[in-house]
């Protein structure tokens, strides 16, 4: 068996998919309503939209590194997309736009880390205020309606039998997928992330390499924001809002350390749509909005030990830059 379809069968991805199991057969038992094909599609929806972004903060993280600007970049293209298409520009053309967006702020943000030195942390706190700033500037607060139902179907609307949403994550999974196990782009992200002083020995470019990955999930951040806005045919300053955190969240829970030097790709995408059946689960059993935060920290602060008992035994420490 090849290294990468061990890391699709690691420990940590298994996990994610035992607690996905147990969730769904305890929601189905509280109430038999929880697995109808409206509630089923929208846990996919859901879970495809955070695993797009997770998948690319999954090879932030593995460069040992943070973006917390990703929600932020998601309001921002989806509110550019938002004014193409009422004026009438053509679906492609708004696609592209909104990839555009990302990755030039992507760029941005690389440029801050590579050029300033400036702490990933840092840097994207920063952009995180400045882009949030300027959605607020174009909009004046108010919200951008969608007044094409294209994009809906393409991601609400069902391909087959599955929607929209799951084929563009599968597509979105297969490019990181190969740029990060197949390409020597993925090597020296993971090089980088378990000792950056000796990819710099190695010859590495790293400055190089810190600048793609801050593109490449800047681009995943604008497509989210992008599907959030199509499933919700509008778009304004608020999609987004703590995004970067359950980005966080699915990638830990998904088996990729905060330590870097690794990612689990497959474990993200199981751990997006364990979130998403959770917070879809207690939705359907009553449980107040109020808890859910509640309840996706506890998930975090128990991965985040998990990871620390990992980091342990490995005696390795945590230094995100």
């Amino acid at each position: 068996m090849t290294r990468t379809w061990r890391q699709l069968f690691a420990a940590d991805s298994a996990a994610a998919v035992i607690a996905l199991i147990a969730v769904i057969v305890v929601f189905s038992v509280l109430n038999p309503r929880f697995l109808t094909p409206l509630n089923v599609n929208g846990v996919i929806v859901r879970a495809s939209i955070s695993a797009i972004v997770g998948m690319g903060m999954t090879v932030v993280i593995a460069m040992r590194a943070l973006d917390l600007s990703v929600g932020s970049i998601m309001g921002f293209s989806s509110i550019i997309a938002a004014l193409l298409l009422n004026d009438g520009a053509p679906i492609p053309l708004v696609v592209l736009a909104s990839l555009a967006v990302g990755l030039a702020l992507g760029l941005g943000n690389g440029l801050l880390i590579t050029l300033l030195r400036l702490p990933s942390f840092v840097a994207t706190l920063a952009t995180l205020s400045m882009i949030l700033g300027t959605e607020l500037m174009i909009t004046h607060g108010r919200t951008v309606p969608i007044h094409s139902s294209t994009l809906n179907t393409l991601v609400a609307g069902n391909i087959g039998v599955v929607p929209g949403a799951a084929v563009i994550a599968v597509l979105v999974f297969g490019i990181v997928w190969i740029v990060f196990y197949r390409l020597p782009f993925g090597r020296h992200v993971a090089a980088i992330g378990g000792d950056a002083r000796a990819a710099v020995s190695a010859g590495i470019n790293v400055n190089r390499v810190t600048l793609g990955v801050f593109m490449l999930v800047g681009m995943c951040a604008a497509l989210a924001g992008l599907m959030t806005a199509a499933q919700l045919q509008n778009a304004d300053s608020t999609i987004g809002v703590g995004a970067e955190l359950t980005a966080i969240a699915t990638v830990v829970v998904g088996g990729t350390s905060l330590a870097g030097g690794r990612g689990n790709l497959f474990g993200t995408c199981c751990a997006a749509l364990l979130l998403a059946t959770i917070k879809t689960g207690l939705n359907v059993v009553n449980v107040s909005s109020l808890y859910e935060d509640l309840v996706f920290g506890s998930i975090l602060i128990i991965a985040l030990m998990i990871d620390g008992r990992r980091r342990a035994v490995h005696g390795k420490g945590m230094i995100v830059v």
